[in-house]
């Protein structure tokens, strides 16, 4: 058996965005509502209804969001859950709208089609305000599994801003301009270290935190040994002296570069990595079969001695052909059980140790907006993790 756990995001049900943008609901939303809240056993769900119907709070129905998430993972039987970042319009957006010295200048396309605000650094950074706590309060008193807390890294949010106001101080003792780069992005990354997310971080903790995921999808976007070892020292600062456990997840990036640098990642238990959207529908065990996890490889020779959230669920849209073990539904890929679990002894083989493996997306499943189709591919996943 695998342990089993969920990477970040999901779809924000269609009554709370409703909500939020202030849209009238209709019946259909109190319909979905009463659907989920039987199908996950929510007891009081009614009470949301006549909350949402009267206009009510705003703390109130973030909270009913959050549950109703917690409630989605919980039935599925995963091990490690969180609120699926539902309280939360895009990860570098809600972590740079609570830092002071960001101003936000237009929206760019993410990777699932939504947009989100980019900003500028024009002064020096500093938290305003708590960024994540207020989330892990609520999902603390809710759930009942073991809480990983889904956190923007310094290296990313640096990358993802334009770095006006550090790039300024340092330009003229700089011989470059790609020297003044390099130097600004490492004032700024240290800055968001020191005066932000270490302070979110001891927060989390002190109010009962137990692990922590650092998310750096940028992590190899420069893959100079300059850059990367800025994206190592971020992680290691970051996560220095607190005595909890610190994961990585990175996604749709160059495993070849971060292979050599990950085992020098001081604190970090766990590499969440995607895999399964380089693989083929096929069972089989040897490396053409399973062509999506022969990068694991590059881990384990480069000696990392950590553990694998490995991706075993593809989250994005699909266009290719089903298979025998795989179905399309509406655009997504569902896995058989079967499938998942010929990946997951594909791994074993090569990490040595299945207590070493958790199986995840390989990214947050926010892209798929049906709740039904992320029941049936998590649901899948987490039978595959307990088949003999």
């Amino acid at each position: 058996m695998y342990t089993t756990q969920e990477i970040g995001s999901i779809s924000k049900p269609r009554w709370f965005i409703n909500y939020m943008i202030k849209v009238s609901l209709s019946e259909r939303d109190f319909k979905e509502i009463e659907y989920w809240g039987k199908f996950l056993e929510i007891e009081d769900h009614r009470e949301l209804i006549e909350v949402l119907k009267q206009n009510g709070e705003y703390d109130e129905v973030r909270k009913w969001a959050v549950k109703f998430v917690i409630k989605f993972f919980e039935k599925l039987g995963l091990d490690r859950i969180y609120t699926g970042e539902v309280l939360r319009k895009e990860m570098y957006e809600h972590a740079a709208s609570k830092i002071s010295g960001f101003k936000f200048l237009g929206e760019v396309q993410s990777l699932d089609n939504k947009y989100y605000k980019i900003a500028s650094v024009v002064e020096e950074v500093h938290r305003r305000e708590p960024i994540y706590l207020e989330e892990f309060k609520i999902a603390k008193k809710i759930a009942k599994k073991q809480l990983k807390v889904p956190i923007i890294g310094p290296y990313t949010l640096a990358e993802w801003s334009l770095n006006q106001y550090y790039y300024k101080k340092v330009l003229k003792g700089a011989n470059s301009i790609k020297e003044a780069k390099i130097k600004a992005k490492e004032k700024l990354v240290f800055a968001l270290i020191e005066n932000v997310l270490r302070n979110e971080v001891r927060e989390l903790i002190e109010n009962g935190a137990t692990w922590i995921q650092i998310d750096e999808p940028a992590a190899t976007t420069h893959p100079n040994r300059e850059e990367m070892l800025l994206f190592v020292e971020g992680f290691n600062q970051l996560t220095k002296d607190f005595h909890i456990t610190f994961s990585l997840h990175n996604c749709y990036s160059n495993y070849h570069i971060l292979s050599k640098y990950a085992p020098l990642l001081k604190n970090c238990h766990q590499l969440a990595l995607e895999f399964a959207n380089r693989d083929t529908l096929n069972l089989g065990s040897d490396e053409k079969s399973r062509i999506g996890y022969n990068d694991i490889k590059l881990f384990i020779e480069n000696g990392y001695e950590g553990t694998f959230g490995v991706g075993v669920l593809h989250v994005l849209d699909y266009d290719g052909e089903a298979s025998e073990f795989a179905t399309i539904e509406n655009g997504t890929l569902i896995e058989s059980p079967n499938l998942i679990k010929n990946r997951l002894e594909y791994v074993t083989k090569i990490v040595g140790d299945p207590s070493k493996i958790t199986a995840n997306p390989d990214c947050g499943l926010r892209t798929r907006k049906d709740w039904r189709i992320v029941w049936k591919k998590m649901d899948n996943m987490v039978k595959a993790a307990k088949m003999d």
